[in-house]
């Protein structure tokens, strides 16, 4: 995987090849997983955590100097080190209570806070400071043609469906299979490099798993990663590829994925390198 800028060098024009990927210990999905009876049962609380007072200031640890409660703080953390902040997180009441405070605290690290309160998450972005003595701090894991495409298929389903729309790993697969190039004809490696792309998209926060099952939840978050602009050019592009045009460099780096096709992978790391 590649720092922004690099990624970006080497990305077709108008095409969506990255996503943010967050290094630290909370960045996997495993604590994100959701139980059958929570999803199905309608019960994710929406209202988890409490808002606090401003005075409410404890030490976290020896040496504490910050000037916010302990939980603005750790919503902070949050903000910075994982994908995203969803309204069934605990941070989530007290993320919106500090907003203000919280995009400021995010500014001085070069950070943008973005809020979708329609479908109540946030995340954070790299702000553009064009000054060299500024520091990126996010980093972003550019997608192969199978994470891509399976990516625009999961942004579709989520803009069509009512509620927590949710996948099944079966019906992923046979999705992506329609863009298989006529030429391949190894299929299992063909199914392996799906495999790994749901993996990857998982780790991402893309989806999240049911737990003890092959279905995942789609997270409100996947409308930050397609815009309705590059609907159109993804959906030519990959047609084009299942037709056996040409692809480019970017496409081709589905080589790189891990000889590994154990659907039930739940890593809590998010790597920095290719997966």
């Amino acid at each position: 995987m590649s720092d922004a800028d690099t990624s970006a060098q080497s990305a077709p024009d108008g095409l969506l090849t990255e996503l943010p990927v967050r290094d630290g210990p909370n960045s996997g999905v495993s604590d994100a997983q959701l139980d059958p009876e929570t999803v199905f049962a309608g019960a994710n609380d929406a209202t988890s955590g409490a808002v606090v007072a401003a005075e409410d200031r404890r030490e976290r640890f020896a040496g504490d100097t910050s000037e916010l409660p302990a939980e603005a703080c750790w919503a902070l953390q949050a903000l910075v080190g994982d994908p995203h902040v969803s309204e069934g997180a605990k941070h989530w009441p007290v993320l919106l209570q500090y907003e203000n405070v919280l995009r400021s605290r995010l500014a001085e690290l070069g950070l943008l806070l973005e809020i979708d309160h329609e479908r109540r998450f946030a995340f954070t972005k790299q702000a553009q400071d064009p000054s060299p003595r500024s520091r990126k701090l996010l980093r972003t894991d550019t997608l192969n043609l199978a994470a891509s495409t399976l990516l625009l298929h999961l942004y579709q389903q989520y803009l069509v469906s009512a509620g927590d729309p949710i996948v099944d790993t079966d019906d992923l697969v046979e999705h992506i299979l329609t863009y298989k190039p006529a030429s391949d004809t190894d299929s299992a490696g063909f199914e392996k490099k799906v495999h790994a792309a749901i993996r990857r998209l998982e780790r991402a926060w893309v989806i999240t798993r049911i737990n003890n099952t092959h279905r995942f939840v789609i997270n409100p978050a996947v409308t930050s990663l397609v815009t309705p602009d590059q609907l159109e050019t993804l959906e030519q592009r990959y047609r084009a590829i299942a037709h056996g045009e040409a692809v480019g460099a970017s496409d081709n780096e589905d080589a790189s994925e891990p000889d590994d096709t154990d659907d039930t992978d739940t890593t809590n790391e998010a790597s920095t390198e290719d997966d």
